[in-house]
């Protein structure tokens, strides 16, 4: 008999899935380390492809989770960047999505950064890519949008694809705001007692340049406590290095230990999250 408090064994009938294009795959070394660790096999499909926007990588999500499907059964589908913190639940079944919380309007419901699916999947996976190409998504101008530019995602067609055929989904919450709330999933690197993956936007910091958007990341992807990280800019400590971050407080700026290279500066007004956020 199992001890008290043991994990549960993995479900070894479940594949997790990815895909990246080269410039990201270093992203998936973290989430191949999990599966090891759980005991899950790990697929990651590589595309030899330039994506220009998030639009059009967000448009090769049905794709992929289709052809995984294909090669190995029943699939979670998950951003190359995620982690898998605890073993998956049993309650954890095809067709299985994430739900934006707090609630959004219809056409944000949901976030297809987590999606597990199997062959009875097959059809409304047919029917996503099609919305997708009917509606010719991969070639929005960055004039089409709702609250910023490409926020027209792809979770739009597959919301209209589950409506269409009346699909039965099984929904985990993806938390974006508040880190004691249950959910499955938390929006960024922090975990609480019910957090079973983590869903990172940490790549995007790069690419952003904007203080306050910069921030935001920092609030979603920072393991310790915002308010911790805060109080460092308040003194004069040089550089200190904590929960995976590179804070200056010299210089005033930070970065994390994976983009270091990518100093930016420190913005002491608080930042707003919000589930309608990428």
């Amino acid at each position: 008999m199992p001890a008290p408090n043991t994990p549960p064994a993995p479900d070894p009938m479940v594949t997790v899935i990815s895909w990246c294009t080269g410039d990201y795959k270093y992203l998936a070394d973290g989430l191949s380390q999990d599966c090891r660790r759980w005991g899950y096999p790990f697929h990651l499909y590589e595309i030899d492809r330039t994506y220009p926007d998030l639009v059009q990588a967000w448009c090769n999500h049905p794709r992929i989770i289709r052809q995984g499907v294909l090669d190995h059964g029943t699939v979670l589908f998950l951003d190359v960047e995620c982690r898998i913190v605890r073993p998956l639940p049993a309650s954890w079944q095809p067709p299985l999505v994430s739900v934006r919380q707090p609630a959004q309007p219809f056409w944000i419901t949901y976030n297809t950064g987590t999606v597990m699916a199997d062959t009875s999947c097959l059809d409304w996976l047919d029917a996503w890519i099609r919305v997708i190409d009917q509606w010719q998504m991969e070639t929005l101008p960055g004039t089409a949008y709702i609250r910023w530019p490409n926020d027209i995602c792809d979770e739009l067609a597959f919301h209209a694809a589950v409506a269409a055929l009346d699909v039965k989904l099984n929904k985990v919450a993806l938390e974006y705001e508040d880190r004691t709330r249950p959910a499955g999933i938390a929006r960024g690197l922090w975990k609480n007692d019910h957090t079973i993956v983590q869903h990172p936007t940490l790549h995007h910091w790069v690419k952003e340049a904007d203080p306050e958007e910069c921030k935001k990341l920092f609030v979603q992807n920072y393991a310790g406590r915002p308010e911790d990280a805060e109080a460092l800019f308040s003194t004069d400590q040089g550089i200190v290095r904590t929960d995976g971050w590179q804070f200056d407080t010299s210089a005033r700026t930070y970065a994390p230990d994976l983009f270091e290279q990518h100093p930016r500066p420190w913005l002491d007004k608080a930042v707003v999250l919000t589930s309608a956020q990428r």
